[in-house]
């Protein structure tokens, strides 16, 4: 979609449609039509709420455009979350329509210009993260509609913060649509090899440096616990590490992404229903990528190490079993209790490579638990981490994003339930509950003492079950690589 920011009223911008946002006040004085605007909101019951939209026709231009008014909620509550809500649900409204060019008119005369660059940056995205689908698999459409083409967004006057903050808002969209894009990928076309080559185009484009490992160059590194989640599978594991190295950089930020590029649980097999979602397993190296892809457009003063154990997860004749003991590559050994525990493995192996980087704190990205879907639901990802200092820098990161964060504990105590009679640590708690904190107590044991690290279990939003704020059922939502962005902006500022 091409986006402009223009200046001028609502009714002397030329495009098919027009969406004017209300608050609760119901203030529709800007536009000629307000009185019958009034009385058509009292008639539907219409308040002027975030999430409330509707169509008035006949009313507005000459010829006559489609007018859309969207709620905005109340006045002191409107924030970048709000924004970005707003134009994605009139995206969502133009498709209805089958519209190719709109004009927004929302308030963005924020205090100052940071705010007005926040404020028309969280537009941006939701403009450009509703308006796509994925789509390419589909066959058979005669006409198929490909979204909006055109989208301008009225400003009062035109200033050097809303230029900027648009661009921002451009680049972070489309980073989160490039992994959307990984995750909704079947498994049969995204591959370890796959992500290897998608690393490499983004390492040629934005002079990245790149490392691609194989198996025995794994092996030599002493991977055991990655390489035996891998050996069941006759698509071969790649491990990545993409290096952002600017002159002058005082902090290297550590960026790891869990990779599994299909996980049927292995011999502990998954149930059958709902095992297609497992193609998602890799949403966590796919926010890694998304985010370097923003990392390389916006250039900030930081350094960064991303690292992606990229791996299936199979029952295949030679997969590894429960009861196995396996060594890291940290050295601390591990005992398999169950083969579905598969991601912390592969994990471990990862956070042992980025520390040896020497890199100033870790950030690491996973589908991890179910037990974080069933505690916190499928919008939230769960954060927990060894420095409480870093992880405020981490939930201060995603405030605004559009990712939803909520931190968890990481309760010693707990670390008695996956304690192992046969090795250092075992791979799943002996219990039932709290899944999703033993899991962080499990990666815990591969920080070095003094390593600041936070854990981002994104189990449940990173794939879509139904419409999220501004991503689209059943495809991947792009969690985290927004606040990812923010964070390596905020490091290097």
């Amino acid at each position: 979609m091409r986006w402009q920011i223009v200046t001028g009223s609502p009714e002397s911008v030329k495009a098919e449609a027009i969406v004017f946002g209300v608050f609760e006040d119901l203030d529709f004085t800007p536009l000629s039509a307000g009185n019958q605007l009034t009385e058509t909101a009292r008639q539907i019951r219409f308040k002027g709420k975030a999430g409330e939209a509707f169509f008035a026709f006949d009313l507005f231009g000459a010829p006559a455009k489609h007018l859309l008014v969207v709620g905005l909620g109340t006045r002191a509550a409107l924030g970048p979350d709000g924004l970005r809500a707003a134009s994605a649900l009139a995206v969502r409204k133009l498709h209805e329509r089958f519209l190719k060019e709109a004009a927004l008119a929302l308030p963005l005369d924020a205090d100052s210009p940071q705010a007005r660059s926040e404020s028309i940056c969280a537009l941006t995205e939701g403009l450009l993260l509703a308006n796509e689908r994925f789509g390419r698999y589909k066959t058979g459409e005669e006409t198929p509609y490909d979204g909006l083409h055109a989208c301008r967004i009225l400003v009062s006057k035109r200033k050097p913060e809303y230029e900027e903050g648009a661009r921002r808002g451009e680049v972070l969209a489309q980073a989160t649509l490039f992994a959307r894009t990984l995750v909704s990928e079947p498994s049969n076309v995204l591959t370890p090899a796959r992500m290897a080559e998608e690393a490499k185009k983004l390492a040629k484009e934005y002079g990245f440096s790149l490392k691609v490992y194989d198996e025995e160059a794994c092996e030599k590194m002493g991977m055991g616990a990655y390489l035996a989640v891998a050996q069941g599978s006759k698509n071969p594991p790649r491990f990545i590490h993409l290096s952002y190295r600017p002159k002058g950089a005082r902090f290297r930020l550590g960026l790891v992404g869990k990779g599994l590029t299909f996980d049927s649980g292995g011999l502990s097999l998954k149930p059958a229903d709902n095992m297609g979602a497992m193609k998602s397993d890799m949403a966590g190296s796919a926010a890694v990528l998304g985010a370097m892809k923003a990392i390389g457009e916006l250039k900030p003063a930081v350094a960064v190490e991303a690292v992606m154990a990229m791996a299936e997860n199979m029952p295949g004749g030679s997969a590894y079993r429960p009861g196995d003991i396996l060594k890291s590559m940290s050295g601390k050994t591990i005992e398999v209790l169950n083969t579905d525990a598969e991601g912390r493995l592969t994990l471990a192996d990862a956070l042992a490579y980025v520390q040896r980087q020497k890199v100033d704190a870790i950030v690491d990205l996973a589908t991890l638990t179910g037990a974080c879907v069933v505690a916190l639901g499928p919008d939230y990802a769960g954060a927990m981490g060894n420095d409480q200092a870093f992880l405020d820098e981490v939930l201060a990161a995603a405030k605004g994003s559009g990712d939803l964060l909520w931190p968890l504990p990481l309760p010693e105590a707990y670390g008695k339930y996956i304690k192992s009679a046969v090795a250092d640590v075992a791979n799943i708690s002996r219990i039932r509950w709290g899944g999703a904190l033993t899991a962080g107590l499990f990666l815990k044991h591969f920080i070095d003492e003094g390593t600041p690290w936070v854990h981002l279990d994104i189990a449940g939003p990173a794939l879509r079950e139904d419409d999220g704020i501004d991503a689209h059922k059943a495809e991947g939502s792009g969690a985290g690589v927004r606040t990812l962005v923010r964070l390596a902006l905020s490091k290097g500022a």
